[in-house]
């Protein structure tokens, strides 16, 4: 978990220097494959999953718990919109990243979903790249708890022949089944967006392969030549790790093989 936070930290770093938003979630490409696969077209995507996940909250709704809130940049878009956004999330640095760019009095606690003890009630809990996290059931009776009127997720799920056996990673099928047998929330909708996902994975690998890698051989040519003895040291520590930026990973692939990437909105079934 520590080096899947710290892959997170990165991504949002590179966000925040490049665009100036922070954001660590996947991109949206609701047209496919960029024509030009670059950092550009990757930030524009991230906005552009942002501007996605904005559009399905629920009209009136005012108060939002973020959950597995990150570096803090989804909830900063989101109180530039007018709304009221807590957060929580596990990772100690990312939020003090988060607290470093929220506005004075936001709520930004320390703790996983599952253990998280408030008074405080919101409108709906928010899942954007998190729930997948955290055990389901577990999960649904927090937002159960929390939130007033219901939640939205964007995030993914394991397809069937390749979900986690620990309660997190499910398939689609389990969290309808858990959904229902709650019965504390209907579905309102539910959609397939994996094909607009993918793309990132495609981008990531173009960059990796053909801008960072030529680049990293450059530079190990040049220390072997230039300091044999220092080159001869990154060699042990790190060669290994900088030989796999040659190899092509097939991750959009795989990724659409094994898993759904899917755009979900829940209702409080009325009491």
């Amino acid at each position: 978990m520590k080096l899947k936070n710290l892959e997170l930290e990165a991504t949002a770093l590179m966000s925040e220097v490049i665009f100036g938003h922070g954001f660590a979630h996947y991109g949206y490409f609701p047209d496919g494959v960029p024509e030009v696969l670059s950092a550009e077209a990757m930030g524009r995507a991230q906005q552009a999953y942002f501007e996605k996940l904005v559009e399905v909250i629920p009209e009136g709704v005012t108060r939002v718990l973020d959950v597995g809130s990150g570096t803090g940049a989804n909830a900063k878009a989101l109180i530039a919109r007018g709304l009221d956004v807590t957060c929580v999330s596990p990772s100690v640095q990312m939020n003090e990243m988060a607290r470093a760019k929220l506005p004075d009095g936001t709520g930004v606690y320390d703790a996983l979903f599952e253990e998280f003890e408030s008074d405080a009630r919101f409108d709906i809990c928010l899942f954007a790249e998190s729930f997948h996290y955290i055990d389901l059931e577990k999960a649904l009776a927090q937002v159960d708890r929390y939130a007033t009127r219901g939640m939205v997720m964007f995030d993914y799920f394991r397809r069937p022949g390749f979900a986690h056996g620990d309660g997190t990673r499910g398939t689609h099928q389990a969290f309808l089944d858990a959904v229902a047998a709650q019965g504390a929330f209907r579905i309102v909708s539910d959609e397939d967006m994996t094909d607009a996902i993918t793309p990132t994975f495609v981008i990531h690998e173009s960059i990796k392969n053909d801008k960072v890698a030529p680049f990293v051989t450059r530079f190990r040519a040049e220390m072997a030549r230039e300091y044999p003895w220092r080159a001869w040291l990154m060699e042990k520590m790190l060669g290994r790790v900088l030989d796999k930026l040659n190899r092509r990973t097939g991750r959009a692939e795989k990724f659409a093989r094994e898993h759904e990437y899917r755009l979900v909105v829940l209702e409080r079934v009325a009491s």
